[in-house]
């Protein structure tokens, strides 16, 4: 019994996976999902979603080893209280799962 427990935890695990980036991929889908695209490409558009995903792991975990240089510009620019609403704007935008919701976050 312990070994098929056992199997069926290793077997759920994403190795290398954390949590900060599974709640960042949720935030970064919904901001895909319901924010304009504008005038991007669709190469275009898909840096900004990276660089959203970026700097919400930055926001949660403190880390900016995966942030390109310009979103470690921005990180580097941002106020202390600045990140901290961030990390709130993330944690609200993962959990949402309407764009109304998504938007409620910004209230």
């Amino acid at each position: 019994m312990r070994t098929v427990l056992a199997l069926l935890l290793v077997a759920g695990c994403k190795p290398g996976v954390t949590a900060a980036d599974e709640l960042c991929a949720k935030a970064a889908a919904i901001y895909d999902r319901c924010e304009s695209h504008g005038s991007n490409t669709a190469q275009q558009w898909e840096l900004v979603i990276d660089r959203w995903r970026g700097l919400c792991r930055a926001a949660l975990t403190g880390q900016t080893k995966q942030l390109l240089p310009d979103g470690l510009a921005i990180w580097s620019d941002m106020a202390d209280d600045v990140r901290a609403g961030l990390k709130l704007k993330a944690e609200c935008t993962a959990a949402a799962t309407t764009c109304e919701q998504y938007a409620a976050c910004d209230k």
